[in-house]
């Protein structure tokens, strides 16, 4: 089913699930919304798409663009899903959402790593963390380490390569941290390859307490991950993102400290961010008179009065993590977890990001590490 707007100067095809896309996109186009994850629709009219990282375009499945078509987004940080080379050939101009969900990933992390640290050390500390890629997640996920006082070891060459002032630890002392958190986009070419970067060789004589992966699947090898935590070299690990998907390795899911479905850059306020910074993008483009238009997200106070809590217990009402591991879990063994995997990503209700949350005064005085992850109080 397709929705229009009025007053237009360009047509828009946007995929149905692009969330608030009615509420934020320009007032001069004309939107048509589809279910993108069956395929591409006919384009003929449309000046812009706007896709997911569900819609992977390139030569093979989108050989022919119209030649209308000069400007397509993807309202995601990741953009491994396009073939930028392929797709600028055609005239195309392509724009992410870069850093959209880079606080939610970053809370993402944080949430397992106290979920653990409740479970595994409760009064040991954390030890360093190595961050493997500091982006806009990657640097979102080493200032809430640096909050919570943990040593963070920062590795992106790449960075340093192209900011002088941004200094990348070595290879060995980054590989030398007892929890690896990773935030690099994924790459097959050229020297800065992540395809399975973390394999058997740099498992082979280390040990980490846990490993953690929250930014696409494939850049760790999963049966190198599974053989490191049989022989007792990985003790724990946390995995959102799985090579394969929207099918995932059930055996390495079994075993996982948490498996979620691809959804620790779920939020309401990522998910604005990631439509607001298309639109707007899309509007400097096209030069139309005004970009997305303005949408609101007021604090959400969650009422956690007369009962008795523990962290544990106060992070998994806030933060929905162990609930989609649960879901997760249950499709392990069923025939359709490829598109019950899809559902879950898609039908579930997004997370409030901690900052926008309001709670009794009393549990964060009592608890300070909710108010080192970013809630307030009331």
């Amino acid at each position: 089913m397709s929705h229009f707007k009025q007053d237009f100067l360009i047509y828009v095809a946007a995929d149905q699930n692009l969330y608030k896309i009615e509420e934020l996109i320009p007032s001069e186009c004309k939107l048509s919304t589809h279910n993108l994850s069956e395929g591409i629709p006919d384009l003929n009219q449309a000046d812009a798409l706007i896709v997911r990282t569900v819609s992977h375009l390139n030569e093979d499945t989108f050989p022919s663009p119209p030649n209308q078509l000069k400007f397509i987004g993807t309202a995601s940080s990741g953009t491994d899903h396009l073939d930028n080379e392929y797709l600028e050939g055609k005239g195309i101009t392509l724009a992410s959402s870069n850093g959209c969900n880079a606080r939610t990933v970053a809370e993402y992390v944080m949430t397992s790593l106290l979920l653990w640290k409740e479970k595994h050390q409760p009064n040991t500390p954390f030890g360093k963390v190595g961050v493997i890629g500091v982006g806009k997640a990657g640097s979102a996920v080493s200032e809430l380490l640096q909050d919570f006082g943990i040593e963070c070891i920062e590795y992106d060459p790449p960075r340093e390569e192209r900011e002088a002032e941004f200094t990348s630890a070595s290879l060995n002392e980054v590989l030398g941290a007892e929890i690896l958190t990773f935030h690099v986009p994924f790459n097959k070419k050229g020297k800065y390859s992540t395809f399975h970067w973390l394999n058997e060789e740099k498992l082979s004589n280390r040990s980490y307490k846990l490993v953690i992966n929250a930014a696409r699947g494939g850049v760790i090898n999963e049966i190198a991950l599974m053989k490191a935590y049989v022989e007792g070299r990985v003790k724990n690990y946390v995995l959102d993102v799985w090579e394969g998907e929207p099918d995932f390795n059930t055996e390495v899911a079994k075993h996982a400290f948490i498996a979620t479905p691809h959804i620790a850059g779920y939020s309401e306020q990522a998910k604005v961010n990631a439509t607001k910074m298309i639109c707007d993008q899309m509007a400097d483009f096209f030069e139309l008179s005004s970009g997305s238009l303005n949408y609101q997200i007021p604090p959400r106070t969650e009422d956690l009065a007369h009962i008795q809590y523990d962290l544990t217990k106060i992070i998994t009402r806030l933060h929905p993590i162990l609930g989609y591991d649960k879901a997760l879990r249950d499709l392990i063994g069923r025939p359709d977890r490829k598109v019950l995997f899809r559902n879950l990503r898609n039908e579930w209700p997004y997370r409030f990001e901690y900052s926008s949350l309001r709670i009794r005064q009393g549990l964060l005085d009592e608890f300070p590490e909710l108010k080192k992850i970013g809630i307030q109080g009331f």
